[in-house]
């Protein structure tokens, strides 16, 4: 089995355990600010490696994304994006977000933070998170993160993970996202095909 094929297993049945609480963060506010996290301005130029991709379940329209663009080089840093929004009732609570990157990325400590709606407003905050280079990384919020379609009040995920494991082989892959949101079944999506060109060392086609 190779590494890759082995990483997508493993992400799969560690994500089930991750919204099951085996790997459990409780997401803390820290360094709110009122600002919002910025557009997304994901761009890729080779349109058979797509770096966004939405979902939708019920009333949730669930969209990740590589912030920037999404050819990196092999020792260089990659941040996904993942908006969470409803286009009707009812409102929903996210109590947990794993961000699934199955190919051994690093977290960059202190990179998760969360735009959610917080004291009559929209506020991006640090959260706590806990990271598994199989897996990804999860953020959890007991109270739950409101998603309404009222005053479209939406939930955003952003992480930033480094890329230095020097057993990579440049290519493409994919990533994808869990949730646990309150009153629905646990939802997972392993491969949501927002993907990773990596390349190698100092050779993005698309640096600047």
């Amino acid at each position: 089995m190779s590494r890759t094929t082995l990483r997508r297993v493993v992400s799969v049945a560690a994500a089930t355990t991750l919204l099951a609480g085996g790997l459990f963060a409780t997401a803390t506010t820290a360094s709110a600010q009122s600002s919002i996290l910025g557009d997304f301005g994901s761009s890729a130029s080779v349109p058979d490696i797509p770096a966004s991709a939405t979902v939708k379940v019920d009333n949730l329209s669930i969209t990740k994304s590589i912030v920037g663009v999404n050819s990196i080089a092999i020792d260089g840093e990659v941040t996904y994006r993942t908006t969470i929004s409803a286009s009707d009732g009812p409102d929903r609570l996210i109590k947990r977000l794993v961000d699934l990157n199955p190919i051994g990325l690093l977290y960059v400590e202190g990179s998760a933070k969360v735009t959610a709606w917080q004291d009559g407003q929209m506020v991006t905050s640090s959260v706590d998170a806990a990271a598994s280079v199989d897996v990804g990384t999860v953020v959890s919020n007991a109270a739950g993160w409101l998603v309404s379609a009222i005053g479209n009040k939406s939930v955003t995920f952003e992480v930033t993970y480094s890329v230095k494991d020097l057993n990579f082989t440049p290519g493409v892959f994919d990533s994808g996202l869990a949730l646990e949101v309150d009153g629905m079944a646990e939802l997972e999506w392993p491969e949501m095909g927002v993907k990773l060109n990596l390349v190698g060392s100092g050779n993005s086609i698309f640096s600047s």
